[in-house]
């Protein structure tokens, strides 16, 4: 284990410039690389790619066929720990275990190595302002993401899609591709109004449902419970539309609606 931390710690410092670099240079610059023939070296370096992943660390192959550049691999994710070296009032070895509590308890909540590689390249693509492709609810987006926010339990994203600021949950996005050309954009952090904070895309509904049926499916979707009483009347407000209406079909027979807020909302989703 100590010589892999050590060819980490080695791999993050090579990439520290965020230069595109070749397979036979990270295979010289490693001294655990240098002797490994191509095969085993292959399997060593997607072992530590993908340790690396789970620390947020995303390496990727870049080949630009409209660029200039030379083909290589880069790694986002090490601007952040690049800029926290920078800064005195930061003490590193603090930062990196308050991180790793962090990180075992509440940050990705057990979520398998595709929601970190997607917040990664989500990370990568708002720092370097690329635009991002992605399927959302079976239909291809191309976004200009803003922001990335933990609410309620879930990831979201918060992009300008036809130069509108809109929500997207991470749990419903595929296939993700990160653009090639950086600094096509401005974040406009003053701008940004994810759809909790937004009443125009809040549902708001009242519903009367048996409590132990709502209890097996409320996990379904991300939602606040505003109020339970005893006669089994639900006051819930949820922006997650999606989550929503997979709890209203499931649960389907077994409840009554007694008020709907914005139920166009769900009438949008059923229609695209």
């Amino acid at each position: 284990m100590k010589n892999v931390l050590k060819r980490l710690i080695e791999l993050i410092n090579l990439f520290k410039d965020d230069t595109k670099i070749s397979t036979n240079k990270i295979k010289d610059s490693i001294p655990d690389y240098r002797d490994l023939n191509e095969q085993a070296f292959r399997r060593a370096f997607e072992r530590d790619k993908s340790l690396l992943r789970s620390f947020g660390y995303l390496i990727e192959y870049s080949n630009d066929k409209w660029s200039h550049d030379e083909s290589g691999y880069t790694m986002g994710g090490s601007y952040v720990f690049n800029n926290i070296k920078k800064n005195e009032d930061i003490n590193v070895n603090s930062f990196v275990n308050t991180y790793l509590l962090l990180k075992n308890n509440i940050s990705l909540q057990g979520n398998n190595d595709k929601k970190t590689e997607i917040i990664s390249k989500i990370t990568k693509a708002i720092n370097e302002k690329r635009r991002l492709g992605f399927e959302y609810l079976s239909k291809y987006r191309k976004v200009k993401p803003q922001g990335l926010r933990f609410f309620n339990g879930s990831w979201y994203l918060g992009a300008i899609e036809s130069k509108k600021f809109k929500t997207f949950k991470l749990d419903y996005i595929e296939n993700l591709k990160l653009g090639n050309k950086a600094n096509l954009f401005t974040t406009e952090y003053k701008n940004m109004s994810f759809s909790w904070e937004d009443s125009d895309d809040l549902i708001s509904i009242e519903i009367n449902i048996p409590d132990n049926l709502y209890q097996v499916n409320k996990n379904i979707f991300s939602h606040k419970l505003e109020r339970s009483d005893k006669k089994e009347l639900k006051s819930i407000k949820t922006n997650d539309t999606y989550g929503l209406f997979k709890f209203l079909l499931l649960c389907d027979g077994s409840y009554k609606i007694i008020k709907f807020h914005n139920a166009h909302l769900l009438k949008d989703l059923i229609d695209v």
